[in-house]
This record gives C-alpha cells, sequence and structure tokens, in this order.
C-alpha cells in the first residue's frame, strides 16, 4: 500500500482542532501529516479525492465483542477488526466476556499481540473485566491488566454486589481507571426478553420494566457519590435513565454514557414480528424513550455512542426468538445508522461522539488534525445514501442491504490504509 497519500478538497471536522471547518488539501508521507494546505501537487502520491467528503480525527468505539478468544466461528478478531476499519474506526475497545474471560495480563497481551500481527488500519484497546473470572466475587489483577494495556474494567454485565463495584471505584480512583457496570436490575423481573409495554403484552412475553434501569442506576450513582472514582454505564436506554444521568453530572460526580445506534433507531415495536435480531440487553424501549436518548445524545448527557457488537453464527442466531442470544452486529454501520436515525444532529457531535468522546471515557490522548503528528483519519461524507454492506461475521445485524444515509469512505491508520469501494 502507498505511504505516500494525499486527501484534497475535504472539510475538516475537528472540534478544538486548528483546521475545524476548514477545506483543505492534506499530505501523508509514512504515517506522518506533513502538510496542510491547498492545491497541493501530487508528486506521485496516492489522491483520494471524493466531491463533498469531511475527514476527522480517527473514529474510536467504545465497545465490540469479536468472540475471540473461545467463540472465533462466530467472528474473530481479524475479520472484526476489518469491519471496524470499513466503519471507519481507527481503535476499538474490546470486551472481555470471551472464553477464557479477559481478567489477568497474558489475557490483555494476547489481544494486543495479535492485533498489531494482523495489521489492520485499526487498532484493538482491551476492557479487562472487574471479577476473577467475570463470578463478582474478587478483584480481578486491575494493577496488572492496566500495565499490561487494558484502558477500562468491565464485567460485562452488571455488578451485584455493592461492596464489590465499592472496592472496584476505591482502587482505581488514584489511576484514573473507569469502571463499566450495566445499569439493570435483573432480578426485578427475571427472563424478560423485551421492553415491558403494550408491545410485551400483546406478545406474551416477558418484559424488562424501565424501573430496571433506574432502580440499579440510582444505586450505582450513590455507591460512586460515596466512594469517589470514575463510573462509566456503557448502555442507556430509557428517559428516567437520562434524567438520572444529567443530575448526577449535576452534583459533580465523574459519571459518563453511552447509547448504541440500535437504540436510536428501533423500538419495542419492532419486535411484533418476533425478529431475533432485535433481541438485545438492555431492550429496544419505547418511542419516547428513543426521542430521550436522541436528545441527550445531543445535549451532551450522553457522552458517546458505542455499536455494542455482538455478532452471531447462523446457527447460534437462527432459532425461535425465546431461545435467540441477546446482541446485534453491525460495526460497519455505525455511521450510516446514526445519520440515518439522527438527521438533525449536529455533525460536529456526531462525530465527537464516536471518536474524541469515547477516548475522554477511557482517558486517552484526543486525537486532532495537525502538521507532525501521526496520521489517524477517517475519510466520510454524512449525506449520500448507501446500501449498507455486510463485512462482519454476524448474521444479526439489522441495517443489512438498508438503505441509509452516511458513507465512510476510508480509514488511515499511520502507514495502514483501509480504503471501502
Amino acid at each position: 500500500m502507498e505511504t505516500h497519500i494525499i486527501i484534497k478538497n475535504v472539510r475538516v471536522v475537528d472540534t478544538g482542532g486548528s483546521f475545524n471547518g476548514k477545506k483543505i488539501d492534506l499530505r501523508i508521507k509514512k504515517g506522518v501529516i506533513t502538510e496542510i494546505g491547498t492545491g497541493l501537487e501530487n508528486k506521485s502520491a496516492l489522491v483520494l479525492d471524493k466531491k463533498g467528503s469531511y475527514i476527522s480525527p480517527g473514529w474510536m468505539d467504545g465497545q465490540a465483542h469479536f468472540r475471540d478468544p473461545g467463540m472465533e466461528l462466530k467472528e474473530g478478531l481479524e475479520r472484526g477488526l476489518h469491519a471496524c476499519a470499513a466503519g471507519g474506526f481507527t481503535d476499538v475497545a474490546v470486551l472481555p466476556s470471551t472464553s477464557p474471560p479477559v481478567d489477568n495480563k497474558s489475557a490483555v497481551s494476547y489481544l494486543i499481540t495479535r492485533g498489531a500481527e494482523y495489521n489492520i488500519a485499526c487498532d484493538p484497546h482491551p476492557l479487562g473485566c472487574v471479577s476473577e473470572g467475570r463470578q463478582g466475587k474478587h478483584l480481578a489483577e486491575l494493577y496488572d491488566m492496566s500495565n499490561a494495556g487494558a484502558i477500562g474494567f468491565y464485567d460485562d454485565k452488571p455488578i451485584e454486589r455493592v461492596g464489590l463495584l465499592k472496592m472496584a471505584l476505591e482502587y482505581l480512583s488514584p489511576s484514573g481507571a473507569v469502571v463499566l457496570s450495566d445499569a439493570n436490575e435483573e432480578d426485578l423481573n427475571p427472563g424478560a426478553s423485551m421492553h415491558e409495554g403494550e408491545t410485551s403484552t400483546a406478545l406474551g412475553l416477558t418484559g424488562s420494566p424501565s424501573e430496571s434501569e433506574t432502580i440499579r442506576l440510582q444505586r450505582d450513582i450513590e455507591i460512586l457519590s460515596y466512594t469517589g472514582g470514575r463510573l462509566h454505564i456503557p448502555v442507556i436506554s430509557t428517559q428516567g435513565g437520562v434524567k438520572l444521568i444529567k443530575q448526577a453530572k449535576k452534583r459533580g460526580l465523574a459519571i459518563t454514557a453511552s447509547t448504541t445506534p440500535h437504540h436510536l433507531t428501533f423500538i419495542d415495536e419492532d419486535l411484533l414480528s418476533f425478529d431475533g435480531t432485535f433481541r438485545v440487553s438492555p431492550p429496544l424501549r419505547s418511542k419516547a424513550d428513543r426521542k430521550a436518548l436522541r436528545t441527550a445524545l445531543a445535549d451532551g448527557v450522553i457522552n458517546s455512542v458505542v455499536s455494542d457488537h455482538r455478532p452471531e453464527s447462523i446457527e447460534s442466531h437462527d432459532v425461535e426468538f425465546a431461545l435467540s442470544p441477546n446482541g446485534i452486529s453491525g460495526i460497519e454501520s455505525v455511521f450510516a445508522a446514526l445519520c440515518t436515525a439522527c438527521p438533525d444532529l449536529d455533525l460536529a457531535r456526531l462525530v465527537d461522539s464516536i471518536s474524541n468522546a469515547t477516548r475522554r471515557i477511557y482517558q486517552l490522548p484526543e486525537l486532532h488534525i495537525e502538521l507532525n503528528v501521526p496520521a489517524k483519519i477517517t475519510w466520510f461524507t454524512p449525506k449520500q445514501k448507501f446500501l449498507s454492506p455486510k463485512i462482519s461475521g454476524g448474521v444479526n445485524n439489522p441495517w443489512k442491504n438498508q438503505e441509509l444515509s452516511g458513507v465512510v469512505y476510508g480509514t488511515i491508520n499511520g502507514e495502514r490504509i483501509h480504503l471501502n469501494d
């Protein structure tokens, strides 16, 4: 692949950067931005030029599951990173709920080393488990995993024990590392498979009420207030949850929250056909909840958008609804799904929610498009319509072959380049 690139006639979306809002040409040599201006000469470079296109700091997904190690037949790290790069992501936080789970420094090192070997334009950043074996009893090797490269700690489920959440927040507070925990009181309605409401009643299914989110969220916010530290709620799904996050931030607590493209797009009524693709945790909620999420994203109450990418194979997915696993795939469709679901969302806010906002949650350095810095860049356009591709190994992609707005042209990460057709 070429190591000398010119991107021409692009508008910069980079809040906080020197070139934000400007239309420029950009020269990249050996993975470094060496020249920014207009009318740059070719000089035997690979020229990238699309009318009406934009560039921004490379995007980062806040949580994705590539089923590696242990369930690689559903995707695997290599194919997952390809899908990430196709979706515009130069970085991705990798979930630790694998088999075996990522609860020690060797498991963290494995993901980082394997990712580097593939030489794909997206870098994996492992999340480590909060507890040993994700059992929720004893703290895992948080210090060792952090030194090995883990960027945050999450059991990929709610932390049930108050004492465990307290210890994790206190232990990590000096370093500023973030603890993640799902806001879900699972025991409120055991066996729930969707949102509790008129649709669940019509379908005869056990529903998870909005209170399952708000009850647990209230508890965890009070623990955070007591202990200090940093807490991140991976997926907020209700208007009540949005209200609690907003109140906690006003109190000065170090709390952040994300939501997903599918919670911004779909609602519980989409399950009327018993399509297991729409079975997720937390569940798809009501129209009022979806509206509250969109407003909270625009206002910054919700910090970021994550794919929560969870690919399934045909064998695990093609079953009756009651046996369907929770999760949606489609990390390659995140940007287009966002542009389509939130057409009035300010582009700078949208881009920040899938790039530097994620880095701030994990205390990673923000990226900006500046001279003499390594090139981590996403090249895209927000308005063009296209049919969403299927690149991930997951068959549970609700956007597959759907017409969406928003195209990713390519991803540049140093000398690694991914260009979409």
